[in-house]
């Protein structure tokens, strides 16, 4: 029994890592922009902005098999809502989607990987 518990959990394990590390370029490029802007943000708002973009407090959502990255997180620290950056990838850069329509794309769109790090409560 307990051979089986630990077969299906390494086995879960694996799939889990390998799905992700599909995107991982895609996501990192995507995350290196966010982290740049939210760097930005900072010095120019200051005070109420965080200084450092933490992934690990974002929702990513990868589209059409790494073309698009959605980070979705709140920047503002005393802020409950949620803000949605999408970049689209095109070689080795990630370029902000400024005038992109996040949620109708999320919407109507089913991500090819996603990595959900908000409470879902917060997502809304």
């Amino acid at each position: 029994m307990k051979r089986l518990v630990f077969t299906i959990a390494a086995a879960t394990l694996i799939l889990a890592s390998c799905s992700s590390s599909k995107y991982t370029s895609s996501i990192d490029k995507a995350v290196d922009k966010q982290q740049a802007y939210q760097h930005k943000l900072a010095k120019s708002e200051k005070g109420d902005v965080d200084k450092k973009f933490d992934k690990n407090k974002a929702n990513i959502y990868v589209y059409e098999k790494g073309k698009y990255v959605v980070i979705a997180y709140k920047p503002l620290r005393d802020d409950d809502e949620v803000h949605y950056y999408a970049y689209e990838i095109k070689g080795k850069k990630a370029h902000y989607q400024e005038h992109f329509n996040v949620k109708g794309y999320m919407h109507n769109h089913e991500e090819s990987y996603k990595e959900e790090n908000l409470d879902s409560d917060d997502a809304d």
